[in-house]
């Protein structure tokens, strides 16, 4: 069984404080692009959903409501006890990076992630797993940080700006792409969110520029992938 680092249990370690370092605009863009835009009602209801990295069960939830059976997983104990508060779903203390161990290969419809990944040893593996665990024809929705964001982050961090010590290992839609290719998961759309810190009080400025300068997704904050397994 792999050791998990006290780094990676950061949002675990930041308790209430998690939440109120969330930006809510920033989450209910990942809700709208990830939930909403990937997958809607038609493709989530009746389906078995994993949410790997669940964190506070915003993402859980947003499915469930829209008919899921929804399966929520984090390394946070305190965290799917919140989720579970929530949501009301099934949740499990499970690695992002054992998966399969957990759950078996060809077990789930649809498999999401956000914001998770980067708080991993390794986000490749990380997303192999999650492309185990999908059944043939199954949809993977994740999104993550972007590599060339990194360090102004890392600048933030070590300027104390932001309440974070823990892993940050950024992608890019390049390298999300081989790896789902390399698990016979075809990306079907990709879409990239904030051309400018969505920290900043021009929200409606952001979102024009989501929906309008998508030529500039491989320059944006975040980085959102959908992909289908073959």
């Amino acid at each position: 069984m792999r050791t998990i680092s006290e780094k990676e249990l950061i949002h675990e370690r930041l308790g209430d404080r998690f939440e109120h370092a969330l930006s809510p605009y920033d989450t209910q863009r990942r809700l709208e692009v990830l939930v909403d835009e990937f997958l809607g009602e038609d493709c989530l209801r009746g389906k078995q959903v994993l949410d790997v990295g669940a964190g506070l069960g915003f993402f859980s939830e947003r499915m469930q409501q829209k008919g899921a059976t929804v399966t929520a997983v984090d390394i946070g104990g305190g965290l799917l006890r919140r989720v579970h508060e929530r949501v009301g779903c099934e949740c499990r203390q499970v690695d992002a990076l054992t998966l399969v161990t957990a759950f078996g290969e060809n077990r789930f419809d649809i498999v999401l992630s956000s914001e998770c990944i980067e708080h991993t040893p390794s986000p490749a593996d990380a997303l192999r797993q999650m492309c185990r665990v999908l059944k043939s024809g199954g949809r993977l929705a994740v999104s993550t940080p972007n590599i060339v964001w990194y360090p102004a982050v890392r600048a933030a961090t070590l300027l104390k700006l932001r309440d974070f010590d823990g892993l940050e290992n950024f992608s890019s839609f390049r390298s999300i792409g081989s790896i789902l290719s390399s698990e016979r998961v075809d990306v079907v759309c990709e879409k990239g969110l904030h051309l400018f810190p969505f920290q900043l009080p021009l929200h409606a400025l952001s979102r024009w520029c989501d929906d309008n300068l998508q030529s500039l997704k491989v320059c944006m904050i975040n980085l959102c992938v959908l992909g289908q397994k073959q």
